[in-house]
């Protein structure tokens, strides 16, 4: 109870300061850090190796990977503190997992199985009803993004920055360059939805850009970033992880002033997500009443024509308007 209250104080502290919020972090364990205090929740035990996080703020859910079983975990944070007992929600091919990511708006997940000739799925939130939506079948995919209002996700590969709909549809390339390539571990994109702009990395110029999200609009935004990693964007800032002294620090650079803070965290990072309510603000969800009226999966089409579309699981058929278990 004292970390919540301890959290309730920080989220209402943030209100005013919005650009310090808590971190769920992946390295030695999962954990939950105040930046203000760095008061630490465990999530996961420091004994074990955690490659990515990801988390649905409303159901309260926290998702990672164990290691090496490739395994997608699942607990939830009760209102006590505590931790559920963990789920095993999706198994992959993969035994250092992190191509995944949670839709906090369609209550999905999306994943990229690299094992399985880079096949990008779509299930619930609970593992079920898992779907095959498109055989990606490129070098160097990276960990999905997602744009939840927009119904899209984006993916870095050999081709350079990729988008396909969340119903495995509308795939399209919309930023190559010859000398860009996706080398980084995890995530080398990130999208700012107040901005409607995407961050990225080119690892050989050792400088982060940015687009619009349909790829026009390029423009250059730091240099000198050698060692820079994890992007991610929060209340109009670009956050991303930096090195000193092989140690991980945290930055903040403010695209409006071209201003850069840093906080020196003293350790080492594989993943790690802004944890607040305000990064995951509600968005319209096409299938939210009556599941769109599907027996089984509801999509959206990020086209809006029509809003959703009913699909069926892997290893079932449409017959009529529902899915049947194929022989």
């Amino acid at each position: 109870m004292a970390f919540f209250n301890l959290l309730l104080k920080t989220l209402l502290t943030n209100i005013i300061s919005l650009d310090k919020p808590p971190l769920l972090i992946a390295g030695e364990g999962a954990s939950i850090k105040e930046e203000f205090t760095w008061n630490t929740k465990e999530i996961v035990n420091k004994s074990s190796l955690v490659f990515a996080v990801d988390y649905h703020w409303q159901k309260k859910f926290i998702y990672y990977p164990g290691f090496p079983d490739g395994i997608l975990y699942r607990v939830k944070l009760r209102d006590d503190g505590s931790l559920s007992p963990k789920e095993n929600i999706i198994t992959t091919s993969s035994i250092d997992f992190y191509q995944y990511a949670v839709d906090w708006v369609q209550d999905k997940i999306f994943w990229i199985d690299v094992e399985k000739n880079d096949t990008l799925y779509v299930s619930n939130l609970d593992g079920t009803m898992i779907r095959t939506l498109a055989v990606l079948d490129r070098t160097s995919i990276k960990k999905p993004i997602l744009d939840p209002y927009k119904k899209y996700i984006y993916f870095t590969s050999s081709n350079g920055i990729e988008r396909i709909g969340m119903n495995g549809r509308d795939r399209k390339v919309i930023y190559t360059d010859v000398y860009f390539t996706a080398t980084d571990v995890g995530s080398d994109i990130a999208i700012d939805f107040q901005t409607d702009r995407i961050y990225y990395k080119e690892q050989l110029y050792a400088r982060i850009s940015s687009m619009k999200s349909d790829g026009t609009d390029n423009r250059q935004e730091l240099t000198n970033v050698y060692k820079s990693k994890f992007l991610t964007c929060y209340q109009g800032n670009l956050y991303y992880l930096g090195k000193k002294y092989d140690l991980d620090t945290f930055i903040r650079y403010n695209p409006s002033t071209g201003t850069t803070t840093q906080q020196d965290l003293g350790q080492i990072f594989w993943d790690y997500k802004i944890y607040h309510p305000f990064a995951q603000l509600s968005g319209t969800n096409p299938c939210d009443r009556n599941n769109g009226g599907c027996t089984h999966l509801c999509l959206p089409n990020p086209t809006g024509e029509p809003a959703y579309t009913c699909e069926c699981p892997d290893k079932y058929i449409k017959q009529g308007n529902s899915c049947v278990e194929s022989i």
